[in-house]
């Protein structure tokens, strides 16, 4: 994305949830159930796949809680209390009032942890030869952040999602590396990652909406048309509404930590 489709994205673009509304309306009636990553997982692990037609809905909330709010009250309003989906938050978007409404209503929050790219911003790894050399010492910081965000938010994050970065991207490795460590996976507690293999084989087609932008709601609907048994849909709130604040602050967090790494 080029910066003048950057500045349409964040500032002017038409918000893109009644798109969102349809998308979720014509799931429900195709006879879809919506869940989150956690209830998938249980599916998978108890053989309850089956002969149903699964939509497994996953919000990964980088910025703007605030939009978040709003595709959970469509999400309600369509699905009711028969369907959930999943939230991630990053500490940088923890918003502990809606963590709190989802729990009581049934869906799933989490982490969305990005303590390997933030390590090695920190410290400056130039490789991702040097990021894996530390990666015990990332996955002890891991550990203390998660109990954290447990403690604040209340969350039992009993899955959790890696977020992406520019760090991650330069030197193609993702935070979930750190999750691979048996020792630490063990004393994370949680039941499953949302990019754990042994749940991803089972998904037959799945789109993220930073791929797909305004034509999201008409690819996906199509999955759901052409009955596809798994379908999975990655969103996040950035890319449905304008929330200026919100997005200034990530791009000022974004460019300054790049300046910061260079330097």
């Amino acid at each position: 994305m080029n910066l003048k489709e950057r500045i349409v994205e964040d500032y002017f673009k038409k918000s893109r949830l009644p798109e969102y509304k349809k998308t979720l309306q014509i799931a429900k009636d195709q006879g879809y159930q919506m869940v989150g990553v956690l209830d998938f997982a249980r599916l998978v692990k108890t053989g309850g796949l089956k002969g149903k037609k699964i939509y497994i809905n996953r919000h990964d909330i980088d910025t703007s809680p605030k939009v978040a709010a709003e595709m959970f009250a469509i999400e309600r309003g369509i699905f009711g209390e028969t369907g959930s989906a999943s939230y991630y938050f990053r500490e940088t978007t923890i918003d502990i009032q809606l963590i709190h409404e989802l729990d009581a209503y049934g869906y799933e929050t989490g982490y969305h942890y990005e303590e390997l790219a933030t390590y090695a911003k920190k410290y400056k790894l130039r490789s991702r030869e040097e990021i894996l050399v530390e990666i015990n010492k990332v996955g002890k910081v891991f550990l203390s952040d998660l109990e954290r965000f447990r403690k604040t938010t209340g969350s039992k994050s009993l899955s959790i999602a890696s977020h992406g970065d520019f760090i991650n991207t330069k030197f193609d490795i993702q935070s979930y590396e750190i999750v691979r460590i048996p020792e630490i996976r063990e004393k994370a507690m949680i039941e499953v990652e949302a990019y754990d293999e042994d749940i991803n084989c089972f998904i037959q087609e799945r789109y993220a909406d930073q791929n797909l932008l305004s034509s999201f709601a008409d690819v996906v609907v199509d999955a759901f048309e052409r009955e596809i048994p798994v379908v999975m849909t990655l969103t996040h709130p950035r890319n449905w509404k304008v929330d200026v604040w919100s997005n200034t602050k990530e791009n000022i967090s974004r460019l300054i930590q790049g300046i910061e790494y260079c330097i």
